[in-house]
Parts: C-alpha cells; sequence; structure tokens
C-alpha cells in the first residue's frame, strides 16, 4: 500500500515527504520526563503531535528535495528487511517506501544526494535494500554525504555505544555497502554542498550530528534531524531522549537552535513530527512554540 506523502513548494524548492512507518509509541519510551500530565500543559500543543491522554505521536518519514537539477533524500528511515535485534517494532518491515517513490515521480536512479543527519538505524536503514545477493546501494547514482566524526564514531564498535546490537547491524548493512561502492562524501559538521545547500553542527543526540539548511531564494528551510524528536522539546529544550549521547549539549543544541530560527523567515520540518512536520518557531511566553504551516 502506497505510504503517506506530503507535497510543498517553498521558494524554489519542491519538498515531498515520505512518512514510512508511526512510531509513538517507540518514542514516547524514549522521553521519561514527558509524562502524559505533564505535556498536556503545553498549552499550544496538539494533536497530532499529541494524543488526547497526553501521550506523544510521531513518524520515521524521508524528506526529499528537488531544487533545479538536483534530488536530494534527507535521511532514510529504517528500511525492509533489516534485523534491529533491540526494536522489535522496527525488525523486517515489509513497507512499499520504493514503490512510493516511484508513485511520487521520485527515481530513485536520478537522485543526486543522499544526506544522513547521523547515523542511528532509523535514519539510515534506505541506503540500501536487499537482493539475492546482498545489500546494495538505493539510490546507485548519488553522492551519499555522512559527517566523518559522526562515521568515525561508529565504525570502532557500533554495539557498544549504548544502543546495542541492532546499532551495529545497521552500520554493517545500511552504511558499510555506501563505502564499499565508493559512494560516500564525507564531510565536516559545518558545510558548503553547493547550491545554496549547507549543514551545520548540532550535536548532542550523537557526537556529529547534523541538521541541513537550504537556501530557497525567499525563506531558509531548515531539516532538523534528530536535534528535536518532537515539538514538545520547544517548549522543554530539557526533555532529553535516554539515548542522547550528551544529554546537555543536546539541550543547548535545541535552546540555540530557537533562539536562531525563531520569529523569522525560516520554515523547520522536525525529521519525526508528526504531520503536519513543516512550520516555524516561534516565541512563545517564557519559550518557545511550534507553529505548523498547512498546504504550503
Amino acid at each position: 500500500m502506497t505510504l503517506q506523502t506530503v507535497h510543498s513548494k517553498i521558494g524554489d524548492i519542491d519538498v515531498f515527504q515520505v512518512v514510512e512507518i508511526q512510531i509513538g509509541n517507540p518514542v514516547g519510551q524514549l522521553f521519561p520526563d514527558a509524562t502524559p500530565d505533564k505535556v498536556k500543559e503545553i498549552e499550544w500543543l496538539d494533536y497530532p503531535h499529541i494524543n488526547a491522554d497526553g501521550t506523544l505521536n510521531a513518524v520515521s518519514q524521508s524528506i526529499i528535495v528537488k531544487k533545479d537539477d538536483r534530488i536530494i533524500v534527507v535521511d532514510t528511515c529504517i528500511g525492509n528487511d533489516k534485523e534491529r535485534t533491540e526494536s522489535p517494532d522496527w525488525t523486517n518491515l515489509q513497507t512499499d517506501f520504493l514503490e512510493t517513490l516511484e508513485n511520487i515521480g521520485i527515481d530513485r536512479n536520478k537522485v543526486t544526494d543522499v544526506l544522513c543527519t547521523h547515523l542511528h538505524m532509523d535514519h539510515i536503514g534506505w541506503n540500501t535494500y536487499k537482493t539475492e545477493t546482498g545489500w546494495v546501494p538505493t539510490f546507485p547514482n548519488a553522492k551519499y554525504h555522512f559527517a566523518k566524526k559522526e562515521y568515525d564514531f561508529w565504525k570502532e564498535d557500533p554495539g557498544l555505544h549504548s544502543i546495542g546490537d541492532g546499532q551495529g547491524n545497521a552500520i554493517k548493512d545500511s552504511v558499510q555497502p555506501i563505502i564499499d561502492a565508493g559512494l560516500v562524501n564525507f564531510i565536516d559538521e559545518d558545510a558548503y554542498l553547493g547550491d545554496g545547500i549547507s549543514v551545520f553542527p548540532t550535536p548532542g543526540h550523537t557526537i556529529a550530528h547534523i541538521s541541513v539548511i537550504f537556501d530557497t531564494g525567499k525563506e531558509k528551510f531548515v531539516i532538523t534531524g534528530d536535534a528535536f524528536h518532537h515539538p514538545c522539546q520547544l517548549a522543554h529544550p530539557e526533555w532529553c531522549n535516554i539515548a542522547d549521547f550528551d544529554k546537555k549539549q543536546s539541550e543547548d543544541t535545541r535552546i540555540e537552535f530557537s533562539k536562531t530560527f525563531a520569529d523569522d523567515d525560516t520554515i523547520i520540518a522536525g525529521t519525526h513530527f508528526s504531520i503536519p512536520s513543516i512550520g516555524n518557531i516561534i516565541n512563545y511566553q517564557d519559550g518557545y512554540a511550534f507553529k505548523p504551516i498547512l498546504n504550503k
């Protein structure tokens, strides 16, 4: 069955969101401070980002940007046929991700760039797909942009970095085949990729997490990756994911990110935010809020 998709036009770019699966339950378990009672106290936060009982909703999605003659896939979800030991809900998925790309006019052979904000298993899965001969690149003619410091961290012994064996499997089946195929472009956390496309450091969730910014000719468009997992973290940047590499740093990153982009022309997309995932950060009382943009 074709997956949920959203198309937005922002300045001179086309943005396509492809929602792989709903992940509200796993995300809720990762945020012990975001109890339902505390979540319900956030006045501006409502469905579909939270439920009536205060539990969190979230998605696994890939965000694809068409800009001039480039097609950039930002984060590639969980993927099919992947063994993710500690994550049974993410193990051996069978979704119509590739068929959905075809349906929205994305030819995977014409994708020019794949950019992973970090190398956690739910952001690299569709880097590859399974064939009779093993794992092969999904986007065979693309440059895959990985932060070098991020890769160096995970290649050492990914099973020992608090995530578990599933993360080790992810590096083996979704990163190593890309390296073996010679498709990787290792980048700094602060890098210009041409055509008004840049990345900048947003560390904390992982050691060298990056976010991506597009100059659209009008507004700026920023994809957060996991600098934010959920809009509630705009109200409470101190609500950290238990899997954050450095919780204090992740909080500081969210505070700085919000200060930088609140109440200007910047449009953001929260990678795990439920649809609508695209909107603005606004100043709200003593903190910040997420204001979705519908039908952009």
